[in-house]
């Protein structure tokens, strides 16, 4: 059975296993050896990637099991690729194992995709000249949006959300740049699920970040520099919530209570993670302004992989991260 559970863990969102990955489920990694010998898998850069024959078989257990399984349509075969996909099914499992949750319900996605209005070039987020300078909130787009959309805070709640159709006609009548961007891994925590799920929801929260803390991780290969786009895009996400999908609810959940917005940089080693939190230090809290309350956290695989398995959310993010950028400190 093992290898038939093997098998089923492959999909478009966990295109690539190894041994690691597959004993963080909680199957033995002993079996990819078969899986590899008869043809259902084969090695891919540091991992193992489904075959045409381990998807037909894959299919078979699935209906003979009912087992529901998504259809596999991504066919990966360059390795850089499956190394990518690799390191970010090893962080999401790391990440999910950190901490357990008392009352609440952890919900993480992987790959999830948000829309952006407006969504700028990448070097309209940040420059760097020896410290970091936001240039998105003087950016025509964003100045326009800013006017149309005012923040009108806990207030708004009082009010009608603007919402997606008003978003719309306002993206259409100032010919507004759109796009996506996508998150490797994002969490949702619901803290005392029982007791939260029976207040008011506002519709426009499409998102489902009301009364969540939120986790946006990102698995850390290359430069700081490279970080700057996805940092600037996370900032209009959070300006999005305020001002068209959930105001007044994005900051304060339902019992006046603030959510923690964490982005989660996850480097391989501990000293790469010191050496990332020496250069965002260096380049300033322009990266947590303006769209404050939101925290720069990090830690590591090497750290996660023996850390000790925290209860709640809230020790997690006290005891095993380093906080790089945090809104209460300006100067490190």
């Amino acid at each position: 059975m093992t290898e038939n559970n093997i098998l089923l863990l492959f999909s478009d969102d966990y295109p690539c296993w190894d041994s690691e990955t597959v004993s963080l489920v909680g199957e033995n990694p002993g079996s990819l050896a078969g899986l590899e010998s008869s043809g259902r898998i084969s090695q891919l850069g540091n991992g193992y990637v489904i075959t045409q024959s381990g998807i037909h078989e894959r299919d078979n257990i699935s209906r003979e099991n009912f087992v529901p399984v998504s259809r596999i349509t991504r066919n990966i075969t360059d390795i850089d690729t499956a190394n990518r996909q690799l390191e970010i099914n090893r962080m999401s499992q790391l990440l999910d194992r950190a901490f357990m949750t008392q009352w609440g319900i952890k919900e993480f996605t992987i790959h999830e995709t948000f829309p952006l209005a407006p969504m700028l070039n990448d070097d309209e987020y940040f420059a760097v000249n020896g410290r970091a300078k936001a240039l998105w909130p003087d950016n025509d787009y964003v100045r326009s949006f800013m006017a149309e959309f005012p923040d009108k805070s806990y207030e708004a709640r009082k009010l009608p959300a603007p919402g997606k159709t008003a978003l719309d006609s306002w993206v259409s009548k100032n010919h507004i740049p759109c796009g996506n961007f996508t998150v490797d891994f994002v969490l949702r925590h619901h803290h005392d699920f029982e007791h939260y799920r029976q207040l008011f929801t506002p519709e426009g929260d499409i998102f489902g970040f009301v009364n969540a803390s939120l986790i946006f991780a990102h698995k850390v290969r290359s430069k700081p520099q490279d970080l700057l786009p996805l940092i600037g895009k996370i900032h209009i996400l959070f300006t999005l919530q305020r001002r068209i999908y959930i105001p007044g609810w994005f900051d304060m959940d339902s019992e006046e209570q603030e959510p923690m917005k964490l982005l989660t940089l996850v480097t391989d080693t501990a000293s790469e993670l010191r050496e990332l939190t020496q250069t965002l230090r260096s380049w300033g809290n322009s990266l947590v302004d303006p769209a404050r309350p939101m925290y720069i956290i990090g830690t590591s695989v090497e750290h996660l992989r023996t850390q000790e398995v925290k209860t709640m959310f809230y020790d997690w993010f006290a005891e095993e991260t380093v906080k790089i950028l945090r809104p209460d400190i300006q100067d490190y």
